[in-house]
């Protein structure tokens, strides 16, 4: 009998850890979208403003990128 009540508490214990993790992981997606489409559109932003063709564009893209990929290091190293 006490072996069924372990198993059971097993189980639930092994479907909460799941659960934390993959909202996790689908965490780690928006961390990683969020800068890029802010800067990208900050950059493109710029880009009208100034006349500089598509420079800041590019910029904006990069940090965005450099700042999520930081942004996951720190997640996935905690």
């Amino acid at each position: 009998m006490s072996k069924k009540i372990n198993n059971e508490e097993n189980s639930k214990s092994t479907i909460i850890s799941s659960l934390y993790l993959s909202a996790k992981y689908l965490g780690m997606g928006w961390i990683i979208i969020t800068p890029v489409v802010i800067f990208t559109f900050g950059g493109k932003f710029l880009d009208n403003l100034l006349n500089l063709g598509y420079f800041m564009t590019l910029m904006g893209l990069m940090i965005g990128l450099f700042i999520g990929i930081i942004s996951t290091v720190r997640i996935l190293k905690s």
